[in-house]
């Protein structure tokens, strides 16, 4: 439960105690690349912590179209709000891009230890907020960017996965066809 503990830790500012309660609930997944970490309309009701690898996080409608929310890297977390909060299931899918190793924590025995411990508390408040933070600069972007600009936003914000994302996986996260992020990076370089 490495990486689980050094974000979680990190988040609340200090150590966290009774790690030991989340030993039953948790799981070290290792994902080729291409697997499935969870699909659409499943039960997850954990936090996935990633050790190492890269997964994407995309709806995906009948037809088959595709429309990615999120790439994950090392040290990051994610999870399913509703299946956590809401309780339903969950409504987009998380793949391995890359082989990965992918910490899997129940969060229902988090909940527990924050029922404890203020400094869970903390550990939990503050993943949220980065969560927040997160989703609504990606709202941002996509309603107020354009297309060269929101992808030069994600070499900003993410340049270490921006060598790693194919172009096919990298247009569908700025809402463009590859051809059209082909143009816009010849247009940049330029």
């Amino acid at each position: 439960m490495q990486q689980t503990r050094l974000l979680l830790e990190g988040a609340a500012g200090a150590p966290l105690p009774d790690w030991a309660l989340l030993e039953p609930g948790y799981r070290l997944g290792h994902y080729a690349r291409g697997d499935d970490v969870f699909s659409i309309g499943q039960w997850q009701p954990f936090v996935y912590v990633l050790r190492q690898g890269m997964v994407k996080l995309s709806y995906s409608n009948e037809a088959g179209e595709e429309w990615i929310k999120s790439f994950i890297g090392e040290g990051d977390f994610f999870a399913c709000p509703n299946v956590l909060v809401a309780g339903g299931k969950t409504d987009y899918a998380a793949v391995a891009l890359e082989d990965c190793q992918i910490e899997q924590v129940d969060f229902a025995a988090m909940h527990a230890l924050t029922e404890r411990h203020p400094a869970w508390q903390r550990a939990i408040r503050q993943l949220l907020a980065w969560h927040i933070v997160r989703k609504e600069q990606r709202e941002r972007e996509l309603l107020t960017l354009r297309p060269d600009e929101r992808y030069q936003a994600f070499l900003r914000s993410q340049p270490a996965l921006a060598e790693r994302v194919q172009q096919r996986d990298l247009a569908h996260y700025l809402g463009v066809t590859p051809e059209a992020l082909s143009r816009i990076r010849k247009r940049l370089r330029s």
